[in-house]
């Protein structure tokens, strides 16, 4: 009898610590996908929603992506969407983002070069929005192939002493004034910290991704 005790624990626990994985690992983000426009999102610049189209628009999953160019103002220019949430010293964050440009508006050469390029970007602030840290990695530029999508590989940032926020970004930089577009679609964050809610910020539509 006790021996079956023991079996229906270890049971038990066999079960439950995929749902503990998923809870650690749940996207913090609003409207991640962009399937309900750009609610939940901050944006600058040049950054729109775009529902599927031919062969330009093409999400990666759903039906609709964010299509980013600059402003062609003559220097750096920079557009850009991007969620901010409350944090604290040493809590970890994590994201990451699908991107792709199509052929027809294709991104060239790369930062050294001085042509257009992507980033993803975490980003940490105190309390008189100053920035106090951040860590960022190259996600599109014309070395990339085009018609593709490409599942950028995750960065990590450890929030430093006076942190207050954390803002998530996608960056789209243009030094000159070259064309191009990039796209970027399934933006993913994660930290193992509980993450207070903010309903003025996020509106009616976190309740959908509760």
């Amino acid at each position: 009898m006790q021996l079956s005790k023991v079996r229906f624990v270890a049971l038990a626990i066999c079960l439950l610590l995929p749902l503990a994985a998923l809870t650690a690992t749940a996207n913090v983000l609003v409207n991640p996908g962009f399937e309900f426009g750009l609610n939940g999102w901050t944006v600058f610049g040049n950054a729109f929603v775009e529902t599927a189209e031919g062969d330009q628009f093409v999400p990666y999953e759903g039906n609709a992506l964010v299509s980013m160019y600059g402003l062609f103002s003559g220097g750096l220019s920079v557009s850009g969407i991007f969620q901010e949430f409350p944090t604290s010293r040493n809590t970890e964050w994590s994201m990451s983002c699908k991107t792709r440009h199509w052929s027809g508006d294709a991104l060239t050469g790369d930062q050294a070069s001085g042509g257009n390029w992507m980033v993803q970007k975490l980003a940490f602030f105190d309390g008189n929005g100053n920035e106090v840290g951040g860590v960022e990695s190259i996600v599109l530029d014309g070395s990339f192939a085009t018609d593709t999508w490409f599942d950028n590989a995750s960065i990590i940032g450890v929030a430093p002493n006076r942190t207050a926020s954390v803002q998530v970004l996608v960056l789209f930089l243009q030094p000159l004034a070259d064309g191009g577009a990039g796209h970027v679609d399934n933006v993913f964050a994660f930290t193992n910290d509980p993450v207070p809610a903010d309903e003025r910020t996020w509106g009616e539509i976190k309740a959908l991704y509760r």
